[in-house]
């Protein structure tokens, strides 16, 4: 049986305190990248998202992860910028042994700033792993902890998969984590079905912090995101620019406007959207990723908007602020008299009379299409190598190992 919304649930839509954000660009953008980025840049890259406001970074799970987060937390000190803030760490109970004697080299001083997030928490249930790994990291001198429940919503939640969720989480406020983060794993989930069980969860669990991670496989991670919080989750997540695993995370830059208009607030936080829009720039050159120059909020050219008579948006009377441009959808006469008159030119009522303009501007469009058709075909030429060639897929994995063994 499906859930059902708790009796006398009510929604809130607007002017409400989120208790924090949780960026994944750097974790999610390295695992999603097809080439191995160097420490470097990646380095480079949490500094600079620690530098946009955010203090809560998803930090990575990969096997040299804990000795870069001590390096990056380490010059943040000597910056004066750690204040307040946390880089976590994914640890899959699958793979935790080699990564538990990585964190016994890290250093004291700097291990309050490390929140350590255990995913697989049902992993040999049976055996009690998930406490007993937990014991080894507190016994380490790590203070901050929560945990990532991977789900499979391809069926929506029904009472037998929301019973799974709880006995989880009620592991994990047995061993004092109260922060729980509802991974759709697979990008498979509704905002119908986010939207009762984060009531449901929030109604169960009112003293625990939750937040949805929500992929855009569907398109529906942005919808999701809004959904958990509208029903009571109080942490949001997200990338940069929409970084994360395949088509990524719901977009910080498109978060932070949306909550902007909605006064939604997160506490302790006041982002700046242009070095938000700068940061979200920077993860696509880290990691290789081409532009999308149209996307929401910050795409390059997002802002760009046809010249003239038929433009709805000035019909309308938006106020965005936008820069024009000229093709031949826009070369109406009356958009042809108001570029005459901005000229301080004669702006003729015939229609014939414009014609000499019209055709002159529709020969320079025409030829600007030829040119830049061929520098798009050279450039797509380059992006279909830059993504098909040199990547270690699996089987090059295998080929290299079968010729290690010999």
């Amino acid at each position: 049986m499906n859930l059902s919304f708790p009796s006398g649930h009510v929604p809130r839509y607007s002017d409400f305190e989120l208790a924090g954000l949780l960026d994944e660009t750097l974790r999610e953008g390295t695992e999603r990248c097809p080439f191995s980025v160097p420490a470097a840049r990646k380095a480079a890259l949490a500094r600079r998202i620690v530098g946009t406001g955010v203090r809560d970074v998803v930090f990575g799970s990969a096997p040299s992860d804990p000795d870069l987060m001590a390096e990056v937390l380490a010059e943040l000190e000597r910056d004066g910028a750690i204040e307040g803030v946390r880089l976590a760490f994914i640890l899959l109970l699958n793979c935790w042994e080699p990564l538990l004697e990585r964190f016994a080299r890290f250093p004291d001083a700097l291990k309050d700033h490390v929140c350590i997030s255990y995913g697989m928490v049902d992993h040999r249930s049976d055996e009690r792993l998930f406490e007993r790994v937990h014991e080894r990291f507190r016994a380490l001198g790590f203070r901050h902890f929560r945990v990532s429940l991977i789900n499979n919503f391809s069926r929506g939640v029904d009472e037998a998969a929301y019973a799974h969720i709880v006995r989880q989480i009620d592991r994990s406020l047995a061993l004092g984590i109260d922060t729980v983060r509802i991974n759709d794993s697979l990008g498979v989930c509704y905002p119908e079905t986010m939207a009762v069980l984060a009531a449901n969860l929030v109604n169960d669990y009112p003293q625990v912090h939750f937040c949805v991670h929500a992929h855009d496989d569907k398109g529906l991670g942005l919808q999701n995101a809004l959904t958990s919080i509208y029903h009571g989750f109080d942490l949001i997540e997200g990338g940069f620019s929409g970084f994360g695993n395949r088509s990524g995370l719901p977009a910080i830059e498109v978060l932070l406007a949306i909550f902007a208009e909605k006064n939604i607030t997160i506490r302790g936080l006041g982002l700046d959207p242009d070095a938000a829009r700068t940061t979200g720039y920077a993860a696509e050159d880290t990691f290789l990723v081409v532009p999308n120059v149209y996307r929401a909020v910050t795409g390059r050219v997002v802002n760009w908007e046809n010249l003239g008579v038929a433009n709805i948006p000035d019909y309308l009377g938006s106020e965005r602020r936008a820069r024009k441009f000229l093709t031949d959808v826009g070369t109406h006469d009356q958009t042809l008299r108001d570029v005459l008159r901005k000229a301080g030119r004669p702006a003729p009522d015939e229609s014939n009379a414009l014609e000499p303009l019209r055709a002159a501007l529709h020969a320079e469009l025409d030829a600007a299409y030829v040119a830049k058709r061929r520098a798009y075909e050279s450039l797509i030429e380059g992006i279909e190598a830059l993504y098909g060639e040199g990547i270690m897929f699996e089987d090059v994995a295998v080929a290299r190992a079968e010729a290690l063994a010999v």
